[in-house]
């Protein structure tokens, strides 16, 4: 019987070695690759949306409309410019006022990331936000969105 197992292992085990080892190898590849396409961190979300179809303009309409579930549209208007109703409040006179969304299109880059990551800091140039929800946007989809308001403001002149 130990005669037979060695030459069983030796003529048909043995010259399979080379492909099991192939096979192993091929497998531990698509297995990190599949661990890696599930991580979000944002250098891999920055990667998956630079080989994306999507534009950036594109992108930016997307989360301008709707990012995560509440559009920046609702405030500030389908191409950035205000005016949208926020809210009726009453001031300490209790006189009905009425908060409107701002007009964000002649916001720079710059102007834009200040508001959108330090909405509760009085040095921006901008009034500092405490009404509006904090995103937690990365750097690229503030540029994308920024593309958008660019480009679709573009389009009126």
């Amino acid at each position: 019987m130990v005669l037979y197992q060695k030459i069983y292992f030796r003529e048909v085990i043995f010259p399979l070695k080379p492909l099991i080892l192939i096979s192993l190898f091929l497998l531990s590849l698509n297995a990190s690759n599949n661990e890696n396409n599930h991580s979000t961190s944002e250098e891999n979300l920055t990667v998956q949306t630079q080989e994306s179809f999507l534009s950036s303009v594109e992108y930016g309409r997307m989360l301008y409309q709707n990012p995560r579930g509440i559009s920046c549209a609702q405030c500030h208007g389908k191409e950035g410019k205000g005016g949208q109703k926020i809210a009726k409040y009453y001031d300490k006179n209790k006189n009905p006022k009425l908060l409107k969304g701002v007009n964000i299109t002649s916001y720079s880059l710059e102007d834009l990331k200040a508001s959108l990551k330090n909405q509760y800091r009085e040095n921006n140039r901008h009034k500092p936000h405490k009404i509006m929800p904090i995103y937690y946007l990365t750097n690229e989809e503030i540029q994308a969105i920024f593309d958008y308001l660019q480009y679709s403001n573009q389009e009126d002149d």
